[in-house]
């Protein structure tokens, strides 16, 4: 019986290279800046290099000068999301984009240079997942973090990630992941199926189209 994505991702700690990354410079260089074009500028020269040696398709980043998306409850932040991955799953090549906030989520301050590049590391890897290891999910486990850390070492910047840690099973489900795929309720996708069309019919009195 084929291995699940969980499994396969909890099986794989290491990031495999068809050639030696040559991006410490760059990524030395990542925490230098604080300004989103500049760090849109070099992650994505980053990226490149990282794509290039693991023989990948392109991924794209936008560095967003703007608050992390949060939620809050009684005044308090409950949940904050740093930035995400997308794969366009049925385009060929598949397409990865990357998506990260500059700014912190209440105080609107510029995000730390190591949380920066942790998080460029952390969505790559998705990347990796989606396009290298052929998973059709990317969970958050065990392996998902080690080839993290397996990441920041080869670069050299190996102190930019937490130590290691066992995951719950709670926290298995990447929140930072958005598949495109072309059934998408979604400008071009297909129509919705019938009973959702019944719904709104019920709801709205009219169809969608």
């Amino acid at each position: 019986m084929p291995k699940s994505a969980y499994e396969r991702s909890k099986g794989v700690e290491t990031v495999s290279w068809r050639e030696f990354p040559l991006g410490k410079g760059i990524a030395l260089a990542i925490l230098d800046e604080s300004a989103a074009a500049a760090r849109q500028l070099k992650g994505q020269r980053l990226l490149d290099v990282l794509d290039e040696a693991a023989g990948l398709p392109p991924c794209k980043l936008t560095v967003a000068d703007r608050p992390q998306r949060h939620r809050t409850r009684g005044g308090r932040l409950e949940l904050k999301t740093y930035g995400y991955y997308r794969i366009a799953w049925e385009s060929a090549p598949q397409r990865g984009t990357i998506r990260i906030y500059n700014l912190t989520a209440i105080r609107q301050q510029v995000l730390a240079p190591k949380v920066f590049l942790e998080t460029l590391l952390h969505e790559w890897v998705h990347h990796y997942d989606f396009t290298g290891l052929q998973l059709d999910r990317s969970p958050h486990t065990s392996g998902f973090f080690a080839r993290i850390r397996d990441l920041a070492e080869t670069l050299g910047v190996g102190f930019v990630t937490p130590p290691k840690r066992d995951v719950a099973p709670s926290a298995m489900l990447a929140d930072d992941v958005e598949i495109a795929r072309p059934d998408a309720l979604r400008p071009g996708g297909a129509p919705p199926p019938q009973w959702i069309r019944d719904q709104v019919l019920a709801l709205f009195g009219h169809r969608p189209k």
